[in-house]
């Protein structure tokens, strides 16, 4: 455990914070996945698939018993689509050790709280994967709630981690 966090510190200060506010880490964090994606969109990059398998498990286990039953008919059937990432026109001014360290941004702060790890889920969905504002709408979340989510996500990043810097957004 010492280790690890040595070593999170330690990715933490090699950064140059200062490059990107904290929405353009999180865009930058998109781009980067999609920056190494093999055949049919997929990402091919370990830290990147790692990042879409902790999401789906994280939505997995939220999922109802019928909700989880028609995504097993589905994927049985051949009806189920993994999310694809989708093409940006943010162009990948990051390196591995870098996306490490916005990913990391991200993981600490899930399995605190649900409502956290829903704000951090909204953050993930608008960022890591461009999702539009209508494309974030679920049965339990309207374009507003996601908007909400997104800004407290981002104010809940901000207030941890202080040394990443944060533009007040006027959209």
């Amino acid at each position: 455990m010492v280790v690890a966090e040595a070593t999170k510190q330690h990715i933490f200060q090699t950064i140059d914070w200062s490059r990107f506010d904290l929405e353009g880490w999180l865009h930058q964090f998109g781009a980067w996945m999609n920056s190494v994606s093999g055949t049919c969109s997929q990402s091919i990059n370990p830290i990147a698939v790692a990042m879409d398998n902790a999401t789906k498990k994280r939505k997995q286990k939220k999922l109802t018993d019928l909700q989880e039953s028609k995504i097993i008919v589905d994927f049985l059937t051949g009806d189920y689509q993994l999310p694809k990432l989708k093409q940006t026109k943010i162009v990948c001014q990051i390196d591995d050790n870098e996306a490490r360290a916005v990913q990391r941004l991200i993981l600490d702060m899930q399995g605190q709280s649900e409502i956290l790890d829903d704000w951090m889920d909204a953050v993930i969905d608008r960022y890591f994967y461009g999702n539009s504002w209508s494309e974030m709408v679920r049965e339990n979340r309207t374009q507003a709630d996601s908007r909400m989510d997104v800004k407290c996500g981002l104010a809940a990043l901000h207030s941890r981690y202080g040394f990443v810097g944060y533009k007040k957004s006027t959209k």
